[in-house]
């Protein structure tokens, strides 16, 4: 079986930069009057991460959207990266999207990814609003808890079938109905089969003898490795 060669995380970090800049900029329109660099995707070196994200600084810039170009809101986009275990792929260390009110710092809704979560599910949301029922629901079953709803972890299906940029940027132009670059919806399309396309090659490493049954059974010849099928990765396959 033929050796990877390692990644250049640094190279990679890059180019998935651009690729985060292309989305953003052929979804969401600039708006008037402001400075498009203020929104420019860059790459900053913390030791072994790659913090991805837009804004020059420490913390990500916001990116303002608009109503009829009238600011409304603001959009939160943060990647930290690594390479993978084996050291032969980017993987994505932790990831947020936020959406949040003019001028204030705590979200309406954030999706949430951490790669090694423990605690909580690896991918989540997180939705700022109050119910009283709910409140009173923690309060009896779970004392400990803040009885916050945003401080519940919403699971949506793990690492591998968590929710993308591109989802989150659709749900920010159907349900609120931001303004949006005429060939936004071609562009979420085909970043998010991009993405999909991504995840399933990352599946069939964590289950190589799953993906070769599955292309068996349509008709392909796989021939495993010298030894047999590599293990299932079953940490990754059971991860919250």
């Amino acid at each position: 079986m033929t050796n990877r060669v390692a990644v250049d995380v640094h190279d990679e970090a890059r180019k998935f930069a651009v690729e985060l800049q292309e989305v953003l900029d052929a979804v969401l329109p600039v708006p008037t009057g402001a400075d498009p660099e203020q929104r420019r995707v860059n790459v900053i070196v913390q030791g072994t991460r790659y913090a991805v994200h837009p804004g020059c600084g420490t913390q990500p810039a916001l990116i303002t959207l608009t109503s009829k170009d009238v600011p409304v809101a603001t959009l939160k986009v943060s990647y930290f990266c690594v390479a993978d275990r084996r050291g032969h792929f980017l993987a994505v260390l932790k990831s947020t999207f936020e959406l949040r009110e003019l001028d204030d710092r705590t979200p309406l809704l954030r999706a949430d990814y951490v790669r090694r979560g423990g605690r909580v599910p690896a991918s989540h949301w997180n939705v700022h609003a109050e119910r009283g029922a709910l409140s009173r629901l923690l309060a009896r079953t779970n004392p400990t808890h803040t009885a916050q709803l945003s401080k519940i972890h919403l699971p949506v299906g793990g690492a591998r079938h968590r929710v993308c940029l591109e989802d989150f940027l659709q749900l920010l132009l159907i349900e609120f109905n931001v303004d949006r670059e005429p060939r936004a919806m071609q562009a979420i399309n085909a970043g998010r089969e991009r993405w999909r396309r991504l995840q399933i090659a990352t599946l069939t490493r964590d289950a190589p003898e799953v993906a070769a049954g599955v292309l068996e059974s349509l008709g392909y010849t796989v021939t495993p490795p010298d030894g047999g099928h590599p293990s299932a990765d079953s940490e990754a396959l059971q991860r919250w």
